[in-house]
């Protein structure tokens, strides 16, 4: 393999990780921000603390894949990276609150 096509498919292998870990991110983020109506919250200065750092790790990762895509030239489509989907039980309890 020409040392030019392996750098790029590590480069791409780096993008496809760094999508995923936004991807973490982001659903950190969210269920951060969810955990507001969940009874075991410590106290609201702790809610806006975790939402705060979650949402700092979510631009973290946002900026990194960023950069790595545009470095690659390209969004990696597939490699099984998606947000995952919510189970039922999960999404009645937040619409409940």
């Amino acid at each position: 393999m020409d040392p030019h096509d392996l750098l790029r498919k590590t480069l791409e292998q780096r993008t496809i990780a760094a999508h995923r870990a936004y991807i973490d991110a982001l659903v950190a983020w969210e269920n951060a921000i969810r955990s507001s109506s969940s009874p075991d919250v410590s106290s609201p200065d702790a809610h806006q603390r975790r939402c705060l750092t979650a949402r700092a790790e979510k631009e973290r990762c946002r900026v990194a894949f960023r950069d790595l895509c545009d470095e690659l030239g390209y969004i990696p489509f597939g490699h099984g990276v998606g947000l995952p989907t919510e189970a039922p039980a999960e999404s009645e309890a937040h619409t409940r609150h």
